[in-house]
């Protein structure tokens, strides 16, 4: 193992992806802005099928780019002990980091043609959430212009340590080594977010159907968001319990049951059933308006639950594993770079 030479490719890879970046961000942050016009520009109704299929190609193009960044992170980074023996590569998920935004988005915009055949209607919200989410993904997830910080952080480190030896190396090759099972490749990475994010893809359709609700009065629209909640909120409990298991495991001796982002989670989902069970009464006299509040407000917390992901410290939280990395080990991040 080189790690040195290692180094050199993965820096030459972040820097040719990001060359090509640079182009599709700003190019998805201008479609994403035609999209949310199109949406709303009655003369323009009859393109707003095209305009959101458009979308939806520019956003499987991006992933394509980052299909390919990952199968070449996976070929060249390595971990290996000090003592040479290989532990087996890092399989870093296409969902997480920076990159969150733009799988929302990707989803959103594949629902939402789904829904284009039948309800025509909620076109406008569903691709002014689609438009959002991707010119998000563009300007502050940055998937490829500042492709997966906290991943190149603690591997460079990890290179360093390898390249420096001694304690150093065999501290540096624990914490990779422990990130690429219990996290990288764990197989709770590669089906637990998949599911959230499919669950949030619903209940954004949903949250579209139940404005219209709320604006028009009309039950059919109730009907659609509730269907599309009931969907989702399967997701949401499916993720939700195959995630419990991988927090035992990997994160044994913390109280990670205390993190905002897990509680915030706990709280979205006991929200969404109490709206779906709510909405079992929605015959009787004045519970729509209940049922619609309830509706707003897990939606309101669902996207809090998001945010809080950056912005609260916890456990679960890409807040702490971004100021780890760049703290605690970003000088030795200097060292292979000298």
């Amino acid at each position: 193992m080189n790690p040195v030479a290692i180094f050199d490719a993965l820096e030459a890879l972040s820097a040719s992806v990001g060359r090509i970046g640079h182009v599709y961000e700003i190019a998805l942050i201008v479609v994403a802005a035609l999209v949310a016009l199109v949406a709303w520009l009655p003369p323009l109704a009859r393109w707003r099928g095209w305009a959101l299929g458009g979308l939806t190609l520019v956003l499987f193009a991006g992933e394509g780019i980052l299909v390919w960044f990952h199968w070449r992170i996976y070929q060249l980074a390595e971990v290996v002990s000090p003592d040479g023996v290989a532990s087996g590569r890092v399989a870093v998920p296409l969902w997480v980091e920076s990159e969150k935004l733009f799988v929302w988005a990707l989803l959103v915009a594949v629902l939402g043609l789904l829904v284009a055949r039948q309800r025509d209607e909620l076109m406008p919200g569903i691709m002014t959430a689609a438009a959002l989410l991707s010119a998000g993904a563009a300007v502050l997830g940055k998937p490829f212009t500042e492709p997966l910080p906290s991943f190149f952080s603690q591997y460079y480190s990890y290179l360093q340590g390898m390249y420096q030896g001694g304690a150093i190396a065999a501290q540096a090759y624990n914490g990779m080594e422990g990130s690429r099972q219990y996290f990288y490749n764990a197989w709770y990475m590669w089906v637990h977010p998949p599911m959230l994010f499919l669950a949030y893809g619903c209940f954004v359709i949903s949250f579209v159907a139940t404005l219209k609700m709320i604006a028009h009065r009309h039950s059919s629209y109730e009907t659609t968001a509730y269907r599309w909640a009931r969907f989702g909120y399967i997701w949401l409990t499916l993720g939700m319990l195959l995630g419990f298991p991988w927090a035992l495991s990997a994160w044994t001796g913390e109280s990670w049951w205390w993190s905002g982002k897990v509680n915030m989670s706990l709280m979205m989902w006991l929200l969404y059933t109490a709206y779906l069970h709510a909405r079992l009464y929605l015959r009787t006299r004045g519970m729509w308006r209940t049922v619609a509040v309830l509706a707003v407000l897990s939606f309101v917390i669902l996207v809090l639950t998001y945010v809080a992901t950056y912005v609260v410290p916890g456990a679960h939280s890409y807040a702490s594993l971004a100021h780890d990395s760049a703290v605690a080990l970003a000088p030795l991040v200097e060292g292979v770079t000298s």
